[in-house]
């Protein structure tokens, strides 16, 4: 009979000391998700820190749901384009991005995680995390080492979640809009100033870069509300728990 797996009661290793650390890997193959957020202005309403509280409400619900899975300490900063006009916005180039997740990795695979994953919360996330994720797996392939790129919370939710506000007669919007406000809101109220939601700028043509005029909002947010980021955030999971099972499962390490 397989010996049955406890439950850790912590998934978040910022909240753990390294011992418990070394027993969820003893317990192995485990596997830690490496998440990057960004701190960056979305209009009057919205804290500085909506993709650090998101990611981190995220990740800890997706790495409960896969089971022997941890979660790295976030990392806060990324790759922006327009938010850097407005205060308290921080800017990383894309290579300094790249560089620090790919030390935390390196970190991660010395640990003794087999499954290393990378996944972010904001779009200058996306392409340096695919690119590396794909360096870095071939590197650490012959130490028995996966390192996988997950985008399914990020590409695939949001297409499902514009397809919902339009199904449903939500008005147009993008950054510091009803997906991004509900989601925080979802996260926690206190990270939205509820009094400040108000509609910003025209949202660019489909493809076109952010473009945030004066309010650092496209579009209008106004009916955004904590049930609808409750069943975006759903979906979030519900994608990136499915993708990176799907990706374990066609490398399976446990029996190599």
């Amino acid at each position: 009979m397989a010996k049955a797996r406890p439950r850790f009661q912590r998934v978040l290793m910022e909240e753990m000391t390294s011992a418990e650390v070394a027993d969820v890997i003893a317990n192995g193959p485990a596997t830690v998700l490496i998440v990057s957020a960004s701190t960056e202005a979305s209009g009057p309403h919205l804290a500085l820190g909506k993709h650090v509280f998101r990611m981190r409400y995220l990740a800890e619900r997706i790495a409960r749901e896969l089971g022997n899975t941890l979660v790295a300490p976030i990392v806060p900063f990324a790759p922006v384009t327009d938010e850097a006009r407005f205060s308290g916005t921080v800017q990383l180039s894309a290579d300094t991005f790249s560089r620090i997740n790919e030390d935390v990795i390196q970190s991660m695979a010395s640990a003794g995680f087999r499954y290393v994953i990378v996944l972010g919360d904001h779009d200058g996330n996306q392409q340096p995390l695919k690119l590396l994720a794909g360096k870095m797996d071939k590197a650490f392939r012959n130490r028995n080492v996966c390192v996988f790129y997950s985008s399914n919370a990020y590409y695939k939710s949001n297409r499902e979640i514009d397809e919902y506000l339009k199904k449903h007669g939500f008005p147009d919007s993008r950054h510091g809009g009803i997906a991004d406000t509900s989601t925080t809101m979802a996260v926690g109220r206190n990270y939205v100033r509820l009094k400040k939601i108000a509609k910003g700028e025209a949202v660019p043509a489909e493809g076109s870069p952010l473009s945030l005029g004066t309010t650092g909002v496209e579009g209008d947010p106004r009916r955004s509300s904590a049930k609808l980021g409750k069943l975006f955030l759903d979906w979030k999971v519900k994608n990136a728990v499915a993708e990176i099972r799907r990706m374990i499962g066609n490398n399976n390490l446990a029996t190599k």
